[in-house]
């Protein structure tokens, strides 16, 4: 196939404690396209102000005027990203790309959070209708684009997430690594953009079960967000102390990597997950997975293959699984020997491939 100019519409800060796994995922992308022998140019924001919704309209605002001198075989716009264009300032086809679908995730949210997703996903869901084509993450998101934004379901082709198979080969030998050290606490890994969907809450508690049988065990939360504090108080008044270490962000990738390196389980009960690429992270690590049967969670990490699903929100269960695992050596070597050769098949060169086929029809 001859080398097409992709031009991506993207808003997103590059930033993954800003941005959550969209960013990572569309830079993903590019490369992986790229390394197909394609064009891309992305057009991101020109100015960032301290509120990044406010960055993302006024980018979109101002998409018309900075696309004039670009001639695209395709154009790609991210969630709500060129919603704001008139019918005449995308030539060529145009595909739009939902990370997430905001109106689905405005159903587990509260207070500011839910406010902006309710005002944004009227845009997301315009830019959805006015596709030629639109790529959903998994078939739970393909579903909810239909249900939230009326996309007829012959219009949306499904192409999973992926991850860098090279940044993420050698994370595997480095746990075996540090997970052979002798005396050392035995680690439960969460790792997220911290909204309430993502049900760190229910986890907590969890862990709060466990103590008493495992008072030795620990849990990592990794990420920031709008739930951090109300996670924190959580913490306090369940009495967890040192047992929880709210890590927050972490600086690049390496550090990141050393954080599943140094786990033995990890978990993220999440209410809805439109994909969820810290599961390919997990399976890179060679890490058992614990996780809430919702969203796109079973797709990504089929129950009893590489994780233990339990019902969402369901806090005994939660722990029970948790605590069947701790207690497994030989289960979580089972489960976490699945997912590491399960990863690899979502090397983004894979990823963008698929793309690139859902996307051709409109082509022609």
């Amino acid at each position: 196939m001859a080398g097409l100019r992709i031009l991506f519409l993207d808003s997103w800060l590059r930033d993954r404690s800003s941005g959550s796994g969209s960013a990572v995922a569309i830079a993903g992308l590019a490369s992986g396209l790229e390394s197909l022998g394609h064009e891309v140019t992305v057009l991101r924001p020109d100015r960032i102000f301290p509120s990044l919704d406010l960055t993302r309209l006024l980018y979109n605002a101002g998409l018309g005027r900075r696309m004039a001198g670009h001639d695209p075989d395709l154009v790609v716009g991210f969630d709500f990203d060129g919603s704001l264009l008139s019918p005449g300032s995308i030539r060529g086809p145009y595909v739009v790309a939902l990370k997430g679908v905001m109106a689905d995730e405005a159903r587990f949210e509260t207070g500011v959070s839910l406010r902006r997703f309710r005002m944004l996903s009227p845009l997301e869901a315009r830019n959805a209708r006015s596709a030629d084509r639109v790529i959903c993450t998994s078939v739970y998101s393909a579903l909810q684009a239909t249900r939230e934004y009326g996309v007829p379901r012959g219009q949306i082709r499904i192409v999973p997430e992926g991850i860098d198979v090279p940044d993420w080969s050698s994370v595997a030998g480095q746990a075996k690594a540090l997970r052979s050290r002798a005396g050392r606490q035995l680690t439960i890994l969460s790792v997220a953009r911290q909204y309430r969907r993502k049900n760190t809450a229910s986890l907590l508690r969890a862990v709060g079960r466990l103590r008493p049988s495992w008072p030795d065990v620990r849990l990592r939360i990794v990420g920031e967000g709008p739930e951090l504090a109300r996670l924190r108080a959580l913490s306090d008044q369940l009495r967890l102390g040192d047992t929880v270490q709210f890590v927050g962000s972490v600086a690049g990738i390496e550090a990141l990597q050393r954080e599943y390196a140094e786990a033995d389980v990890f978990c993220l009960p999440s209410l809805q997950e439109g994909f969820g690429i810290v599961f390919l992270e997990a399976m890179a690590a060679g890490l058992p997975i614990v996780a809430a049967r919702a969203g796109a969670a079973p797709e990504v990490a089929p129950h009893d293959e590489v994780s233990l699903l339990v019902a969402p929100d369901d806090d005994a269960a939660l722990a029970g699984a948790l605590e069947r695992l701790l207690a497994d050596i030989r289960l979580r070597r089972e489960l976490g020997d699945a997912g590491a050769r399960r990863w690899k098949a979502y090397d983004w060169s894979n990823v963008s491939r698929h793309f690139l086929a859902a996307c051709l029809p409109v082509k022609a």
